[in-house]
């Protein structure tokens, strides 16, 4: 018994400390945020959900959350974009075929919307994990401000 403790003890050493996970906590979503530098504030939304909100490079974003009870299931990113002219919906189709993150739509006056959603269920997904999608994220308002001359 006394060799197997050593031995128990220098696996448990080698073995990886495990990652942190990013589950549906607004909070803590909230601060994984604020650590990125990415200035937020937490609020509710019209029908009592939680809402991030913040912004990158200048570009104001909301964060969503959905299928709440103790924890969240799911994020979405969204920023809408108020144009002087109407986007047309050949230009979002072009958006939404060449581009793998980040889909628009049009609001009912032609103003587009470009959005991400982060599945957040269960055991999350590990913190690089988030901090990329918010990298990937910043990459898909910069190349849509490019996209609209914004």
């Amino acid at each position: 018994m006394r060799t197997l403790v050593p031995l128990v003890l220098a696996a448990l050493m080698q073995a990886p400390a495990a990652q942190a996970q990013v589950v549906g906590d607004p909070e803590a979503i909230l601060l994984m945020m604020q650590d990125f530098g990415l200035p937020a504030t937490l609020s509710t939304d019209a029908v009592g959900d939680p809402l991030i909100e913040s912004r990158i490079d200048g570009t104001r974003f909301s964060v969503y959350f959905y299928h709440c009870e103790k924890l969240c299931a799911a994020i979405q990113f969204s920023a809408g974009f108020d144009l002087d002219e109407p986007m047309s919906e050949a230009m979002a189709n072009r958006w939404n075929r060449e581009k793998r993150f980040g889909k628009v739509y049009l609001d009912e006056t032609g103003d587009p919307f470009v959005e991400m959603d982060i599945g957040v269920a269960e055991d999350g997904i590990g913190r690089k994990n988030f901090d990329d999608a918010l990298d990937t994220w910043r990459i898909v308002l910069s190349d849509f401000r490019d996209f609209i001359d914004w």
